[in-house]
């Protein structure tokens, strides 16, 4: 069945760099997944801008004009990814730190606070992400890693 989705992208225009971070069920969502995506890197972007495009597509100018977020709705066939991470179990979590050689400040999503588990899972709005990178004591992301 086909619905709409809006997806975040994070855009460096500079360089043509871009970054697609999730897509959610609502605009909203999307915006309030950029913002937890801020909070967890404690950037503040209280005089940002937003700026509806020709396309339809949202802007959020929040540092200058040559970096922005940009939320583009769009349909597509594909479900959205599961929003709730099932959790790995302590075994699990041990067996991926051993293999890794993961240092004591590199944390697995579910070695997080809760606090943090939770802006990411806003962030990224998709399960299987979080559980692809390795996180720093404060939930930002470090490094992908594959254990599968």
């Amino acid at each position: 069945m086909e619905q709409t989705v809006y997806t975040n992208y994070w855009q460096n225009r500079l360089t043509g760099v871009k970054k697609k971070h999730g897509s959610y069920a609502t605009e909203e969502e999307a915006i309030n997944g950029i913002k937890a995506w801020w909070e967890l890197h404690n950037e503040y972007y209280p005089h940002a801008e937003y700026k509806r495009t020709n396309s339809g597509a949202l802007e959020i100018i929040y540092n200058d004009d040559n970096y922005i977020y940009r939320i583009e709705k769009r349909k597509t066939e594909n479900p959205l990814p599961k929003a709730k991470a099932k959790p790995r179990n302590k075994n699990e979590v041990t067996s991926i730190r051993e293999k890794y050689g993961f240092h004591d400040e590199a944390l697995l999503y579910e070695e997080l606070a809760e606090p943090y588990r939770d802006r990411l899972m806003l962030a990224m709005n998709d399960s299987k992400k979080l559980h692809q990178y390795v996180f720093d004591l404060e939930g930002r992301p470090i490094k992908k890693f594959n254990d599968r």
